[in-house]
């Protein structure tokens, strides 16, 4: 019997080690047991081709008019780029200068054209909110969003829609007042740098 997507995604997480299990500090401030290590897949090309390309193939299925790929930098980068390569398209990135997601002065062809974003792990949908914010500034329409992993299992709307992702668990994130890890004792891990404050 084969594998579903789903179970073929999380065992390419894990063969790679990017499935972390712990006391995490997560971007979004939250705490979680688990992290989803993407400098880890990242780190093997080979491994995350395979998982672009299972991504590629939904974008493609939803038949979605688009110009630009679109991801946050840092982790989102390696893997927005390839998915745009992969269905030949134009790609750029955000990032945070002083905290505020901005784009690099060079993407000059993004006025007034269509894009997708493309995430690495949704927890919160803070940063694809923060790339929205930079595409409506550039009067871009956005076609569709997706991600790679969906902690949230399809709770978090971003335009009141669901996410398009490869894998979506209920992956529990914790108020950092109300976390059992931290009641534990277990020491808090800061993995990652998204250089968000």
């Amino acid at each position: 019997m084969s594998e579903s997507r789903a179970e073929l995604i999380l065992n390419l997480f894990k063969e790679s080690q990017a499935l972390l299990k712990g006391h995490f500090l997560l971007t979004s401030g939250k705490h979680s047991e688990w992290y989803f290590e993407k400098i880890k897949l990242i780190e093997r090309p080979v491994v995350l081709e395979k998982i672009i390309d299972l991504l590629v193939e939904q974008i493609k299925k939803d038949s979605l008019e688009f110009d630009y790929v679109v991801s946050p930098a840092y982790g989102g980068i390696a893997i927005g780029f390839l998915t745009a390569l992969k269905l030949q398209k134009m790609f750029a990135f955000t990032q945070r200068v002083e905290e505020r997601m901005t784009f690099r002065s060079g993407f000059a062809g993004l006025q007034n054209s269509r894009a997708i974003i493309v995430e690495d792990i949704l927890t919160t949908g803070g940063s694809i909110n923060e790339v929205l914010e930079c595409l409506q500034a550039r009067q871009v329409t956005v076609s569709g969003i997706y991600c790679l992993v969906d902690r949230s299992g399809g709770e978090v709307l971003i335009q009141g829609k669901p996410v398009g992702s490869l894998l979506s668990l209920k992956v529990e994130a914790f108020e950092p007042d109300k976390c059992p890890l931290c009641q534990q004792g277990l020491p808090l891990i800061k993995p990652g740098a998204s250089d968000k404050k």
